[in-house]
């Protein structure tokens, strides 16, 4: 049996951190962005990966959970851990999760752009994301997510002016993107601070239109506004989830 060298492969492109699992988990990253393993692909088992590491199985087991929850990998009962698509990742950080049925697991979530359109709002959310600056621009992108058999819509709205590339970018380089990862990673913003609001009502007509579902179907309206440590607005997003679905993880 050949034996899987990938942690002599990528140790040297993973940070040095205290916490070895969290070590562990940026060596098996780089391995998954190399293709080492591929998109599919099983993983070693626990035992395995203890075995051909110098970690012990706890430290193997808190390694794995992390890149489960971070979208990497995908556990199947009684099969194994396998690459999750990279279509399909939605990587950290995470605003929301959708649980399995019985809860021991989120499922990996791919998601497109179905429309993008400039908005013009005076709704409190508006003001509060344009931080009460005129001559500001705000761009909503509507994105349909799929979570195995479970599809609702997105709309993402965000000030233009000061993150272009929301307004710019081909639908395609934005399909199964995590928008708020991409303001990190272009523009050096983080959003870490988090309110969400909950309520459920009849699902607006676009909205059920777009999910080709009854008119009047209920369905779940989450609001959340995402801001910096510093309280400045990063972006606005509702989640429409149409009733009858699985749990959602905030």
């Amino acid at each position: 049996m050949t034996i899987d060298k990938f942690f002599q492969l990528y140790q040297s492109k993973a940070a040095d951190n205290p916490l070895k699992h969290e070590y562990l988990k940026a060596v098996m990253i780089a391995a998954i962005e190399d293709g080492h393993w591929r998109d599919g692909d099983k993983l070693p088992t626990e035992q395995m990966l203890a075995a051909i590491t110098p970690f012990s199985l706890g430290t193997i087991q808190k390694a794995v959970g992390s890149l489960v929850r971070e979208g990497y990998v995908q556990r199947k009962r009684g099969l194994g851990t396998f690459i999750i698509p990279r279509e399909k990742r939605l990587g950290e950080p995470w605003i929301f999760q959708i649980l399995s049925t019985d809860g021991d697991r989120f499922i990996p979530m791919t998601s497109s752009v179905s429309r993008r359109v400039e908005v013009e709002s005076d709704a409190a959310w508006a003001r509060w994301l344009c931080g009460g600056i005129e001559d500001r621009r705000i761009v909503r992108l509507d994105r349909i997510i799929v979570a195995e058999d479970y599809t609702f819509l997105s709309f993402f709205y965000i000030d233009a002016t000061r993150f272009p590339h929301f307004n710019d970018a081909p639908f395609d380089t934005l399909r199964s993107e995590n928008f708020v990862k991409l303001i990190k990673e272009i523009y050096q913003v983080s959003a870490s601070r988090i309110m969400h609001t909950v309520r459920t009502a009849p699902l607006p007509r676009y909205v059920a239109d777009t999910l080709k579902l009854p008119q009047k179907t209920y369905g779940t309206h989450l609001e959340i506004m995402g801001s910096s440590a510093a309280g400045e607005p990063v972006f606005y997003q509702q989640l429409y989830l149409p009733t009858g679905g699985p749990r959602i993880y905030l």
